[in-house]
Formats: C-alpha cells, structure tokens, sequence
C-alpha cells in the first residue's frame, strides 16, 4: 500500500523548473559630438547565452528604428562584455536602451535613455579672439567747449543674441523689421560683446540679410539733443552689399528737420559723409568723400554747432559747412544693415565697435 502511494507519487510528480535567463546593463551612455553619437554598455545575463544579435536600440521620434550597430553571435555571461558603438544621427531626440536577441526572441534591458542631436547651426563661427586691441583709448572727460554725457567702452562680455542684456539702462538697437533698403532686416541677435568690442555679425539667416542700429541713451533716456560732438572707433570686415548709415536723426521723425550721416558708404567703399538740406532732404548740401577704408581702425566724429557743423577722422577734420545746420534735436542710431542690393547668403563679416562718446555744446 505504501510502496503503491509512492508509485503514484512518482508517476505524478512535475518535472524540475529552470529559472529563465534574465539579463543587466551597467555603463549605459551615449554621447553626442555634433551628428556622431557614441553609445556604451555593459549586458551579462544570469546564465552563459549565446545572442544571436545584442547591443543598443534606438529609436527616432517619429517611432523608426535607427539601432547602432549590433554585435553577432555573442557569447553573454554573468561576468558581462561590453559595447561600444558609434553611428551618425539626424538632428532630433532618440530613445535607446541595452537589447539582445536570443532564440529569436528580443529583450530589452534596462529603462528606456533619451539623446538629442542639434540641428546645424547656420549663424557663422564666432569672431576670433583680438589680440590686438584698436590702439586709442577712449576719451574720458569734459572737452574744451564741450560736456562729456556718454562714455562706453563694451568691457562687459555679452553674449551674442541676449543684446541689450546688461547693457539695458545705455543701449537699445533696432530689431523685428526691415531695413532701410528692405532688402535685409533689422535683428539685434547678431550683437554681441567680447574682447572689448561691441560686434555685429553681418550674415544671412533663411534667405535675409541680417543687420542692426545700436542707439545709445543719454542718462537712461530715448532721445537726442541740439548740438553736440558724437565720437565712434570702429572697423568693419569688407562684406559686400553692407555698409553703415551712422546718423543723427530728428526726434520729431520730420525729415525736413535734418539728418546727419557720418560715416556712410558700403563696407567695401570709402568712408563719407552727407547733411541732407533743410526743407528738402532728398537733396545733400555737404557731400564728403574721403580715403579712409572700413577694414581700418578709424575715429569717426561729428561736430555740430550752432556756426558749423564738422565731420573729422582721427582728429582730421575732412569736411565741414556753415550751411543748412540743424537747429531742432536729433538722436544718433549707428546703423548697420544691406546697401541697396541684396548681399550673397555666403557672405559674412564682423563690424567691431571699440568705443562710443557723446558731448554737450558749450557756449
């Protein structure tokens, strides 16, 4: 009777269970080097498999399996191998994770990682660094006949697209609409500080042209003054279809009131300078052409009395007239933007502004 019960038991009994195989990731990365992504890890499992595929899965947004490159016919222990594989990505965010494929089985192993390729960037590389300053120091302090009420010297690094940033409380620029030509665009996010030079990167970005018009505010404020001495030092690579329009431009935005341009010309043509008449302003009753070149470091002032009005390079006075001087305010707007002709999207250059004074008339 015993044995019978045993015999039944036996005869019953289930066959012994294996454990499944279950596998770990250690060491999981990916590292991204522009479109190049390097991705790691470490798989073993809890009992020696052969894989018949094993690696990283990835996957784009957009649910397409873009896997690195997988390793055949591997041998997993509990011990672990370790991957190391690198594969180009289209700009986007992928997700990746650890994977084997064993009797035509997949796993995944571990939690699901995300890594994110940058778009290229279309803006130019950066301005070198200047290892030779422009050779001036700025001025400081009243003038015989004059009241010194704006000094700046762009010794505060900014970086490029944060204009006006903390340069808030002196300095706004134009920026969001057309330029003077329309062929470009007004856009501060070309300004930037370095190196002790305020600096706008010329270029074009989606098809536009790309300037901009720092403007300068006396005692924190929007505005300008009657009469007044306005200095600026700065250079400017020769980049075709830009040139500078530095003007004193009315307050009451009536042209017939004036305007003062110095210096103007494209940035591959000499420096001139222009008074529009008074009444008529399309017509120019002071034109100034001079030797001076954009590539050079150069001081450019305007001197604007109430007897005459002056524009004058490193100290040199290269034009003047006692004529048709404005008598109502004028503000100063420091623009940069196209010439009239839409420039190469190839082309690209720096215009540096070491420094930038403004002065009160003295009688």
């Amino acid at each position: 009777m015993t044995a019978g019960i045993l015999l039944a038991l036996s005869l019953t009994a289930a066959p012994p269970a294996f454990a499944a195989t279950s596998y770990t990731a250690t060491s999981v990365t990916a590292t991204v080097t522009g479109t190049s992504v390097r991705a790691t890890a470490r798989i073993a499992s809890s009992q020696s498999v052969t894989a018949t595929r094993i690696g990283i899965c990835a996957r784009s947004a957009s649910k397409v399996n873009v896997d690195f490159p997988l390793k055949s016919n591997a041998l997993i222990t509990s011990t672990g191998t370790s991957f190391a594989k690198t594969a180009t990505f289209a700009a986007g965010t992928y997700s990746y994770w650890p994977c084997v494929n064993v009797g035509g089985s997949w796993t995944d192993i571990g939690p699901v990682r995300y890594f994110t390729v940058a778009a290229a960037s279309t803006t130019p590389a950066p301005v070198p660094t200047i290892t030779n300053p422009s050779g001036v120091a700025m001025p400081v302090g009243d003038l015989t006949g004059w009241k010194q009420t704006f000094t700046e010297d762009f010794t505060a690094p900014l970086a490029r697209g944060s204009f006006p940033g903390s340069y808030g409380s002196k300095w706004l620029s134009y920026t969001g609409f057309t330029d003077t030509s329309k062929m470009g665009d007004y856009d501060q996010r070309i300004i930037s500080a370095q190196d002790g030079n305020l600096d706008l990167l010329l270029h074009t970005e989606n098809g536009r042209p790309l300037g901009a018009a720092p403007v300068p505010l006396v005692n924190g404020q929007w505005g300008g003054q009657v009469y007044g001495r306005f200095s600026v030092r700065m250079k400017a690579d020769p980049a075709a279809g830009y040139g500078t329009g530095f003007l004193l431009w009315p307050d009451s935005n009536n042209w017939n009131d004036g305007e003062i341009d110095f210096p103007e010309s494209g940035l591959t043509d000499v420096v001139k300078g222009y008074n529009h008449c008074l009444g008529s302003p399309s017509n120019n009753c002071l034109v100034v052409n001079t030797s001076a070149k954009y590539s050079d470091w150069h001081t450019y002032t305007i001197d604007w009395t109430p007897q005459r009005l002056s524009f004058i390079i490193d100290g040199t006075v290269v034009g003047s007239t006692t004529t048709n001087i404005p008598t109502k305010p004028l503000h100063w707007v420091m623009q940069v933007a196209t010439t009239g002709v839409t420039p190469a999207a190839s082309t690209s250059g720096h215009l540096l502004i070491d420094w930038a004074t403004i002065y009160n008339y003295v009688p």
